[in-house]
């Protein structure tokens, strides 16, 4: 019967430096990843505009509305779920986008909170102090501004 060798205990290695050339091209291969992650991370200056200007529509179309209670009770009927299924449909859209992150961090924040805070100002405002045509249609501007704003912010940083 042979007894079994002992096993040889681990040798320390030098670790390997890698030459000039590897090096080169191991930073031009991450350059060139941060690249396409911005890229595709552009969806979202694209989502916060269509989000804004489904906004400005609402708000005008809501200011425009018929004047009449039982006229403006159909008008209800039909916007609101006209509005649901565009905002379920961008949030699904959303989802499915192959870069999440830091895109929706706090950055742009301000810009969903302003366009929130100035839709529902305009609505209360406009509802209130029966608004001219002419101020609904001001309103439908600066409502979806700090989105806007915000898109062109992300849009200038993916460059």
């Amino acid at each position: 019967m042979t007894t079994p060798s002992p096993t040889p205990s681990p040798t320390p290695t030098t670790p390997t430096v890698p030459d000039a050339a590897a090096a080169r091209s191991a930073v031009a291969g991450a350059d060139a990843l941060g690249a396409r992650a911005r890229q595709a991370g552009g969806w979202y200056a694209r989502y916060m505009l269509v989000f804004g200007a489904g906004f400005g529509v609402m708000t005008l179309l809501l200011g425009l509305g018929p004047d009449s209670p039982r006229a403006a009770v159909t008008w209800m009927l039909v916007l609101v779920p006209a509005w649901a299924c565009f905002m379920v449909g961008m949030v699904v859209w959303a989802t499915r986008r192959p870069v999440q992150g830091e895109l929706r961090g706090r950055a742009y924040v301000p810009g969903w909170v302003g366009t929130g805070v100035l839709y529902a100002l305009a609505l209360a405002v406009g509802t209130t102090a029966d608004l001219p045509v002419q101020g609904w249609f001001a309103a439908a501007v600066v409502v979806p501004l700090p989105l806007v704003l915000s898109a062109v912010r992300l849009r200038r940083s993916l460059r």
